[in-house]
């Protein structure tokens, strides 16, 4: 074979060959920069709780706290986080729980896909639209000052005094739905909103008249996910949709907002809490949370113990112990004073 017979045949080779590594390298490279993050272990006090591993809402009876999320409902023991039986032996059999809340019997209410449950000593009723509940999932429910119980749905909002629903028309509601979110402030206002997007932003109940306030009004973002009170009497409303949003506090006729701008952990606010040492606490959607202390905001994600990327429920039950539910697991920290 002549040289240039062989040069010929290297060079045939050369750009397959100069491919084949190009593939290779972007591989590995896309291998590494994907490559699942780890995270250190939990901190001293600190006790991550799988499964479940989804969890919109918490909420606590007795000697239980209950996880609730797309698997249905999670019993775990208050005092050591295992999982655990209630009392009655058994755990309400429903599918995807939005909200849970306890009445002043000791009864579990869990609003859920198929409708409202109410849940005590192991004995369930079922409340639906046949029922006089507005049609479709629920997503909301509490039991405000009076005793009366309030649901939010696909379509609607209603209320029931403990013998039957009375749920408002399209003509009497002036808000948005589906109803998703429910909150009674300390005079005894029902304030209301809801995670998809609209116009109308919270909606205020003061038991004869509703009234809307939006993002017109001064609210960071009308799509609503979280509304809570601070101990000076504001009220906090998380909102947001993609990059936009935020936590707006409105205080009389004073209302302002804290954006990832100003320190939140990420544009988007996901829910609301003040501990028992009055630091109020912001999560952000898939960002992690921002905790406002006297030095100003500070932020906490997986990387300092979080379960979860993304912190959708915060409770701190009757012993001071604080637990976060996560899109990754329930986090128990044994003290608020261990947060920080």
């Amino acid at each position: 074979m002549t040289g240039a017979g062989r040069r010929g045949r290297v060079n045939a080779w050369v750009v397959p060959g100069l491919v084949l590594v190009m593939i290779a390298l972007v591989t590995v490279l896309f291998a590494v920069l994907n490559r699942p993050e780890t995270y250190p272990p939990p901190p001293s006090g600190w006790q991550t709780i799988r499964p479940p591993h989804i969890i919109l809402t918490l909420a606590e009876q007795g000697e239980v706290i209950w996880a609730g999320g797309p698997d249905g409902l999670v019993a775990l023991d208050r005092d050591t986080g295992e999982h655990a039986a209630p009392s009655a032996g058994a755990i309400p059999d429903v599918c995807y729980v939005r909200d849970i809340c306890t009445d002043r019997e000791g009864a579990l209410w869990i609003a859920h896909l198929a409708g409202v449950t109410r849940w005590l000593d192991g004995r369930e009723t079922v409340f639906t639209g046949d029922d006089g509940l507005p049609s479709g999932y629920a997503a909301a429910v509490i039991e405000d000052r009076q005793g009366t119980i309030w649901a939010g749905t696909e379509t609607g909002v209603a209320k029931y005094d403990g013998v039957e629903w009375q749920m408002y028309t399209p003509d009497e509601w002036p808000g948005a739905v589906p109803v998703t979110v429910i909150f009674e402030d300390n005079s005894g206002v029902l304030w209301f909103g809801s995670d998809s997007v609209n116009k109308t932003g919270i909606t205020r109940y003061d038991g004869a008249v509703f009234t809307t306030f939006s993002s017109e009004d001064g609210l960071a973002h009308n799509t609503v996910t979280d509304i809570m009170q601070a101990g000076d009497g504001a009220v906090w409303v998380a909102t947001g949709l993609g990059n936009n949003g935020g936590a707006t506090r409105i205080h009389g006729v004073d209302v302002t907002s804290v954006t990832k701008k100003e320190g939140l952990a990420g544009d988007r606010a996901r829910a609301l809490f003040e501990d028992s040492r009055g630091r109020l606490w912001v999560t952000s959607e898939w960002d992690g949370v921002a905790i406002r202390t006297d030095d100003g905001w500070r932020l906490m994600t997986p990387r300092e113990g979080l379960a979860g990327w993304e912190v959708m429920a915060i409770l701190e039950d009757s012993d001071g112990v604080l637990w976060l539910g996560s899109d990754n697991g329930v986090s128990r920290v044994e003290s608020v004073d261990l947060v920080f």
